[in-house]
């Protein structure tokens, strides 16, 4: 458990050499030691951790306007050592280690298993667009400055951006099934044009769904961008995780030269499939056969199929699978900071209380999260406002930001491209 406290700390401080100068116990006698000492909540307490009396109390206290789940606001100066009694440790621990959905495994939950956004402490305490860990960050540096401590100023600039797209389906109707189920449609419900399916069939950039030249003009605008593809392995597509596309075929062949012709250095990443939410063992096979596919390069990144990373213990499922790198973590009906955090950081099992070696990557704005109806339903301008206010509060801490939009998301029945390429716009400034 040591090296868990460790490692919160340095991740607060942002400054590993200086870590030393803070203290995280309760006995008076060790105070003296330390510039500053954060007094530990009972949260950590053998007969409290684990069980519902863990978890935080509303309404939540709060020190210079930051809300902080454990602890009291007190400060207080103890000889030459500054005394923090808002527990900022076991906070910081509770959102990086998702402790709220290991605490509730079967409770708050949609209709995939998703723990529900709207639901969360950080959405009830109103501050699921703010990276409140990055918050309690602040404030710490801040305490030891005021005892006499040097640190590097942080710059208030996006310290790296992530373009992630996820390839739920390559085209519409260049698969059999998909083809005949555009032509049932155009004829009995007129849904859908008989020449866009045969223009389709004829050459894959006609087809809807195939909107990754659009994609990769729009990327490339950041060349200091990281561009991520997420690509689907499953051995048998059903359910969620149709449609099912060859990663032999001639569309995901066309398409992996497309990318990597316009995007040498693009990433592909497992989209690790619906099926593995319930039965993460499957993922190891499925990168398998993901790195058959891609020779060229190692597949270490993955994210799930929905977001549907369902109990946080089954990251371990990642590290086994040999996945070095996960995006899967932002809540499916609501965008924000739902690790408090905007930097990439490592796992914590809630279970074991161990820091392990997979780096989770915090997913900033999905592209659905903001127009479904049954999640945020909101409009062009509110979109584009709320997007950018998660932008600017990423910026405000150097922070990493990380995007998600689907291929199938840029047609003309929705806002999303204009939406898209005003946030490009507005990262180019």
């Amino acid at each position: 458990m040591q090296k868990v406290i460790d490692y919160i700390i340095q991740f607060l401080i942002r400054d590993e050499h200086k870590a030393h100068h803070v203290g995280y116990c309760s006995d008076k006698t060790q105070w003296s030691k330390y510039k500053v000492v954060i007094v530990p909540s009972n949260f950590f307490n053998d007969n409290i951790y684990g069980t519902p009396q863990s978890m935080p109390s509303f309404p939540l206290q709060e020190i210079e306007g930051i809300p902080f789940l454990y602890g009291s606001p007190l400060i207080e100066k103890i000889n030459d050592t500054i005394i923090c009694h808002a527990d900022i440790v076991a906070s910081t621990y509770f959102l990086i280690s998702r402790y709220e959905e290991y605490i509730h495994p079967n409770s708050n939950r949609d209709s995939h298993g998703r723990y529900i956004g709207k639901l969360s402490i950080p959405a009830q305490a109103n501050f699921i667009h703010r990276p409140i860990v990055e918050e309690y960050s602040e404030f710490l540096r801040k305490l030891l400055q005021q005892n006499n401590t040097s640190l590097l100023p942080i710059p208030q600039k996006i310290n790296h951006i992530y373009l992630t797209h996820d390839i739920d389906s390559i085209t519409n109707y260049r698969r059999l099934r998909g083809c005949l189920g555009g032509i049932y449609r155009s004829i009995f419900k007129r849904t859908e044009s008989i020449s866009t399916i045969f223009k389709s069939l004829i050459n894959i950039n006609n087809d809807p769904a195939y909107t990754f030249p659009w994609i990769l003009r729009q990327d490339n605008q950041l060349p200091q961008a990281t561009q991520i593809y997420f690509v689907k392995a499953t051995r048998q597509a059903s359910g969620f995780d149709r449609p099912a596309y060859n990663l032999v075929g001639k569309n995901f062949t066309h398409l992996k030269k497309e990318i990597l012709t316009s995007s040498p250095k693009a990433i592909f990443g497992l989209h690790a499939s619906y099926k593995s939410g319930n039965i993460p063992d499957i993922i190891s096979d499925e990168r398998k056969i993901l790195q058959y596919a891609i020779e060229n390069q190692q597949i270490t990144t993955s994210r799930h199929h929905y977001l549907r990373s369902l109990q946080p213990t089954d990251m371990e499922s990642l590290i086994d699978a040999r996945i070095a790198d996960d995006y899967t973590m932002g809540y499916a009906d609501i965008a924000g900071f739902r690790l408090g955090t905007c930097r990439a950081v490592r796992f914590i099992n809630p279970a074991t209380r161990k820091l392990t070696s997979l780096t989770l990557h915090p997913l900033t704005i999905m592209d659905c999260s903001l127009s479904e109806p049954h999640y945020m339903n909101l409009d062009y301008q509110q979109a584009l406002a709320y997007s950018q206010t998660l932008i600017n509060a990423t910026k405000q801490h150097n922070g990493d930001l990380c995007l998600l939009w689907h291929n199938t998301r840029f047609t003309n029945d929705n806002y999303h491209s204009q939406l898209y390429s005003q946030i490009i716009k507005f990262l180019c400034l």
